[in-house]
């Protein structure tokens, strides 16, 4: 079955997840696949779990995500009635232990290796009416030269109608053009054979953050709730991460625990190559301070 959809200005073709055969898992089958399950995610950059979790669990994660505290405060993606919970792990110790739990790890274990950790969590909330969310590779937002795992979990119904998640398979394998639009990062490019990913509270999706994906518009009338988890292999880093580290496995095993360093960081290697990114990112973090300080000045503050 294929449906029309208008984004803007472009239009494009997609595909119903049919087309993805070989790329889905129910909460059995995927114990027993492993080479299956790294196969498909190498090939496809993604791999779903139907009822990797109980619906049940996945009202109390909702609640524990309005309970948290983010680390970074408001986060400047929102627009209207989309709404971004981010880095809500980082002072919930509910989160903490759902994100590290023995049956996540079992399954990532296979597809990003037996060490990682958590480099960022988001909760989104796309309430009636909320628009599009474009084309986009998250590493096309964040500037990583490597690839992690993004664990996408479906707190709600997900369905064409009301926001729900388009892949296009394949596109994982290379960093794609970007451009800005507004405060956003968006594909230069028309995807050409995109999948929809129907799902159930608990399905999970696990893609590359190289994968192109997007949301469209919420056209019903409740807030459709999904939860994203990006894990990366303790062999790598990100610069724009402060210590800190969650770290959820090692040898494969649970391990949840926070240091200050490990060892992608603290590979020479790993720092040269994010030479540039670090001086970028102390621009951008001395702008911001100052036009804190100038809007302070104007209110008065000190």
């Amino acid at each position: 079955m294929r449906r029309e959809t208008h984004m803007g200005c472009n239009t494009i073709q997609k595909t119903a997840v049919s087309d993805a055969a070989g790329a889905e898992f129910n909460h059995d089958s995927y114990r027993t696949a492993g080479i299956q399950l790294r196969q498909s995610y190498a090939q496809r950059g993604y791999v779903i779990v139907r009822r990797f979790f109980e619906r049940e669990q996945m009202v109390a994660l909702i609640d524990d995500i309005k309970a948290a505290r983010t680390r970074n405060g408001v986060s400047g993606l929102n627009r209207g009635h989309l709404t971004f919970y981010s880095n809500v792990f980082f002072n919930s110790q509910a989160l903490q232990s759902f994100v590290a739990q023995p049956k996540v790890v079992e399954l990532l274990k296979e597809l990003i290796g037996p060490d990682f950790w958590v480099r960022w969590d988001q909760a989104v909330a796309k309430g009636p009416g909320a628009g599009d969310f474009g084309w986009h590779q998250d590493n096309g937002y964040s500037g990583l030269r490597d690839a992690h795992c993004q664990l996408w979990i479906a707190l709600t119904d997900m369905t064409p109608h009301n926001g729900g998640l388009w892949l296009q398979p394949g596109s994982h394998t290379r960093l794609l053009p970007h451009k800005t639009v507004d405060n956003h990062r968006v594909y230069d490019g028309e995807p050409q054979s995109p999948v929809f990913i129907e799902a159930k509270p608990g399905d999970i999706v696990v893609f590359s953050s190289f994968m192109l994906h997007t949301t469209t518009p919420n056209k019903t009338e409740q807030t459709r709730w999904a939860y994203v988890v990006e894990y990366m292999s303790l062999d790598h880093f990100d610069p724009s991460i402060e210590p800190p580290y969650f770290i959820v496995a090692r040898n494969g095993k649970p391990k949840p625990e926070f240091v200050r360093y490990y060892r992608g960081r603290l590979n020479p290697l790993n720092q040269i190559r994010y030479l540039g990114f670090r001086r970028r990112a102390g621009w951008n973090s001395l702008k911001r301070r100052a036009l804190r300080w100038a809007k302070d000045s104007r209110r008065g503050g000190t």
